[in-house]
């Protein structure tokens, strides 16, 4: 089993992941899929899109990302 590393959007799609976003101050959670991360972030780093991010319920703006491995 091979170990993949992905560390921006452009590597979701080519790996075929998502991504988890998760509220820091609230806890909701919502699931990205590879092509709407990049179509609302860009090809960007994953580590510094997490600032990026607004919680719909709360507008806290912290969140925590994790990438979940292909389906």
């Amino acid at each position: 089993m091979s170990t993949k590393h992905v560390r921006t959007t452009g590597d979701l799609i080519r790996f075929g992941c998502a991504l988890r976003v998760e509220c820091t101050h609230c806890h909701s959670a919502r699931t990205l899929s590879a092509t709407a991360a990049v179509k609302g972030l860009g090809l960007v780093a994953i580590k510094g899109a997490a600032r990026r991010f607004r919680c719909i319920r709360c507008g806290f703006k912290a969140a925590k990302i994790l990438v979940l491995p292909p389906v």
